[in-house]
């Protein structure tokens, strides 16, 4: 655990000199290379770090004076501090990104350029995370189950919520599809919907959860990705329903949402 301590923070700053020595060379996703590893390699690795060194703190001498309460908020406001600190690494990774196009070329379509992340990336980042973050809790709540109770009542319910944020989740999906030639967001979004429900259903056949509150997270998770499978099938197979998907989702657009730059 020390060697770990020691060698994260020298490898960290030996590869930022390293690698800025090559700023402005080639591209990911439309990050300059270099600045994408200090966002999203460097960064989080120090986050570990830090958290790692925190651990051993808490684990010494303090664990004997604070509480596990008090420890744990300790813990959480120090994690809170580091995402932001973390979020301000990326404005810079990416405002970073946008000075070398500048740079290159001064009438550069920074607009276009900005588009791409705030229509395409992020989105599909967030949604496809979020739907791989509850696949993962799914999955865990199938090995470990839940030490809760609940009528029969309550539990129907809590699958009627899942029915509900299901329907509102498409809806948000259709809402943010960015809608531009070459783009297929919906597209990609169908097949995450598709993946995680064979996953849950692969799950349910091979190790047969309980029907009861003990597998809670599943049946929501199974019957949210359930709920977006239907959603998807329908909105694309009937025209009715199209046109409903289409009008609940103009209620949330703002005036001008399709005045945007192409992503291309």
């Amino acid at each position: 655990m020390l060697l770990f301590l020691y060698i994260i923070p020298i490898l960290a700053v030996l590869s930022s000199v390293f690698l800025y020595q090559h700023s402005g060379k080639r591209e990911f996703l439309k990050f300059d290379l270099v600045h994408f590893f200090y966002g999203f390699v460097i960064a989080p690795l120090v986050f570990v770090w830090l958290k790692t060194f925190l651990f051993v703190l808490l684990k010494g001498d303090l664990s004997r004076t604070f509480s596990s309460s008090q420890l744990f908020i300790f813990d959480t406001a120090f994690s809170v501090l580091c995402l932001y600190l973390f979020g301000f690494v990326i404005i810079h990774s990416l405002t970073a990104s946008f000075n070398r196009k500048m740079v290159r070329d001064p009438l550069y379509d920074l607009f276009a350029h900005s588009e791409f992340f705030h229509l395409l990336l992020s989105h599909l980042v967030i949604y496809g995370g979020a739907l791989v973050v509850l696949t993962i809790l799914a999955s865990i709540n199938v090995f470990f189950p839940l030490q809760l109770t609940a009528t029969r009542t309550e539990f129907y319910l809590l699958g009627g919520t899942a029915v509900i944020t299901g329907i509102f989740a498409f809806i948000s999906a259709w809402l943010f599809d960015p809608n531009q030639g070459g783009v297929n967001f919906m597209r990609v979004m169908k097949l995450l919907f598709g993946l995680c429900f064979i996953v849950h259903t692969a799950f349910y056949f091979t190790m047969q959860p309980a029907f009861a509150m003990s597998a809670g997270m599943f049946w929501w998770t199974f019957t949210f990705f359930t709920t977006l499978v239907i959603c998807s099938l329908f909105a694309y197979k009937s025209e009715r329903a199209h046109n409903l998907f289409e009008k609940w989702s103009i209620q949330f657009r703002f005036d001008n949402w399709g005045s945007k730059n192409n992503l291309e």
